[in-house]
């Protein structure tokens, strides 16, 4: 089963008011009426969705950090041409090493 779709905003607005809820706990309130029973399933998705996008952020941290150092006219021409440009790369990494091995000449 698939999760459902949750929009970066829906999981902001759900983070935004589990904060509320965990403050309301730490000053001592009951957090009873806080929210309607009726977007209590939504929440817990948005939270859900929140924390698989957190995941994933974590998860590929240092290729994002990477792409974002490049400058703003590398990181429109990978958004173009990425798949061409990683192939590209690919094949002259295969035969930089080729010829380090002592292939054929680049």
């Amino acid at each position: 089963m698939t999760a459902p779709k949750v929009s970066l905003a829906e999981q902001i607005e759900a983070v935004r008011f589990a904060e509320t809820r965990q403050r309301s706990l730490a000053d001592g309130r009951t957090i009873k009426e806080l929210r309607a029973r009726q977007f209590a399933q939504r929440d817990l998705e948005a939270l859900n969705a929140a924390a698989r996008s957190l995941t994933v952020l974590k998860d590929d941290a240092e290729q994002i950090r990477a792409f974002l150092k490049l400058p703003a006219e590398a990181r429109e021409a990978v958004l173009r041409h990425g798949e061409t440009m990683g192939q590209t790369c690919l094949e002259a990494a295969k035969r930089e090493a080729i010829a380090k091995a002592g292939g054929p000449v680049r």
